[in-house]
């Protein structure tokens, strides 16, 4: 074997490794940061429709919403991430027995390994959404 044939393995390994590796770690880091999201959003969803159909007025239901929104964030570990709820009614009162209200909660995703363009201000996002639906019981009280 002569001197030119010599070469250096551990090197390219490493320099192939990082490569690939770095992308491949962020990717998974943002695909976790949504997938976080997706469960957050549909547990407070599922949980928050729930809850204002059982409580006593649209500002307590409304109160719960949040609450149980935020503990799902926490839950996921979403601390400091914008959220944001919609509550549709089908009846002209949310309360009216046996009328349907659906809840939405989105949530902002901010992807933290894509750089921002120049002359853009706003961090890129991706905007989770979940929805449920429930039927205000028939025996409740109305407003």
């Amino acid at each position: 074997m002569g001197k030119n044939e010599q070469g250096s393995a551990s090197l390219e390994f490493i320099v192939a490794t990082v490569a690939l590796l770095v992308p491949l770690v962020a990717l998974s880091v943002t695909t976790s940061d949504i997938a976080s999201a997706t469960f957050a959003a549909t547990a407070a969803s599922r949980q928050g429709v729930r809850a204002f159909t059982r409580s006593e007025s649209v500002a307590q239901g409304s109160g719960h919403i949040s609450a149980i929104t935020q503990l799902a964030m926490e839950d996921h570990g979403l601390t400091g991430v914008d959220w944001n709820m919609d509550i549709d009614c089908s009846a002209r009162s949310c309360r009216q027995r046996g009328s349907t209200v659906r809840v939405t909660v989105s949530i902002e995703v901010p992807l933290r390994f894509v750089p921002a363009l120049p002359g853009i201000t706003t961090a890129p996002t991706v905007t989770v959404s979940r929805s449920a639906t429930a039927r205000v019981s028939i025996t409740s009280v109305t407003e």
